[in-house]
């Protein structure tokens, strides 16, 4: 079964950067929460440019869910969890044929920077815009003291 998974992207520091939601064909949660670590591993998260967020904070909520769990994935503190040791093979996603290994690339070794909102993939239509696209509102004046 397919379901609809939202996504808020978070910076490190906790700031909000943008909403996402794709669609994924697992069963579980913990199924749905590893595709999830395994979009923002190799760079292909929704929302985002490809390459973009692994830097971020995902904040994971699938609705449907019978079983519904908020759950986030933080960036991993270590860069070795990107590393596949040699003569390891690692099967590429929805692979037919098992004997094609995907050759993983340490963190260090991509020039990608910290994630900003230009990472982010501005929708088409105005309705679905994100609040980083909305201007900021003005505060409002304090009002006058009663002096009596």
């Amino acid at each position: 079964m397919s379901y609809l998974v939202h996504l808020a992207y978070f910076r490190p520091s906790g700031r909000f950067l943008a909403y996402a939601s794709t669609s994924i064909a697992r069963d579980t949660l913990i199924d749905i929460w590893a595709e999830i670590v395994e979009m923002r591993r190799i760079g292909e998260l929704p929302g985002l440019r490809p390459k973009a967020g692994r830097d971020l904070l995902i904040l994971v909520d699938v609705a449907n869910h019978p079983e519904r769990r908020l759950h986030l994935i933080i960036p991993p503190f270590v860069n070795d969890d990107d590393i596949t040791p040699i003569r390891v093979p690692v099967l590429a996603r929805g692979h037919k044929d098992h004997s094609a290994p995907v050759v993983r690339i340490p963190l260090d070794e991509l020039p990608v920077g910290r994630t900003t909102t230009r990472d982010v993939i501005r929708p088409e239509n105005d309705d679905e815009k994100t609040p980083v696209d909305r201007p900021p509102a003005a505060p409002k004046p304090l009002p006058p003291p009663d002096e009596e």
